[in-house]
């Protein structure tokens, strides 16, 4: 009986000495699983991690390069607008030119000179001496182109480069139109230019004068001459 006891509690012992192992083991295998399963998650993580802080990277990256282009950009259109104006610019002088030239109607402030026959011829003189001629015409003509003159009409009929003038009896030609007096010389230009240069002491009007011409000077706003026609 008292060897049955022993065996008894030895068997209890190793019943219990066995639970005991089988427990610990199974604990140590779970805690195993959980620190396995910590480690994915803690790789996972630095995983994104290091995603986020590439794509962080990229995006710097990526800024960096538009506000380069955005600076490119500026200076592009900053260059196409400096073309646009020198376009622009070539096109009002071209423009200007036209007008010079005749090829465009031309309008602005000028003078007027008005050349006129005298009005008393003494019998016994030469009534060509008292009457306008080309000259004088010439004379008016030249003075003002010199002056500055932009453009130039004679009985409003404008005057080109290669215009002609001469006198045909009483009458003045104008590149093949004829026109009597009085005759009426406009120009378009710097007013004060113009009225200084005609009005010189021993000038142009002194001249006329001197030649028995009636000459009426007169400023005008607006003066407009049309454009050659072909």
């Amino acid at each position: 009986m008292k060897l049955k006891g022993r065996h008894l509690v030895l068997s209890l012992v190793l019943l219990v000495s066995g639970f005991l192992i089988a427990f610990s083991y199974q604990h140590t295998k779970s805690e195993s699983r959980v620190i396995q399963l910590s480690d994915q998650e803690w790789e996972k993580d630095y995983y994104y991690r290091q995603q986020l802080i590439s794509l962080e990277d990229k995006n710097k990256e990526l800024r960096g390069e538009l506000e380069g282009n955005r600076q490119i950009i500026q200076q592009i259109e900053k260059q196409l607008g400096q073309q646009e104006e020198a376009i622009g610019n070539y096109v009002e002088q071209k423009k200007e030119l036209q007008m010079l030239t005749g090829e465009l109607p031309i309008k602005g402030k000028g003078m007027q000179v008005t050349l006129r026959d005298a009005n008393y011829i003494p019998s016994e003189e030469n009534a060509n001496q008292y009457i306008v001629h080309e000259r004088h015409i010439h004379l008016i003509v030249n003075e003002l182109f010199s002056a500055g003159a932009k453009a130039i009409s004679i009985n409003g009929q404008r005057l080109f480069k290669d215009s002609f003038i001469s006198c045909v009896g009483p009458v003045i030609s104008v590149d093949g139109f004829q026109y009597s007096a009085p005759f009426v010389v406009s120009a378009i230009g710097n007013q004060d230019a113009l009225d200084a240069s005609l009005n010189l002491t021993n000038g142009v009007v002194d001249i006329l004068v001197g030649d028995n011409i009636e000459v009426a000077i007169e400023k005008l706003n607006t003066i407009e001459m049309n454009a050659r026609v072909n």
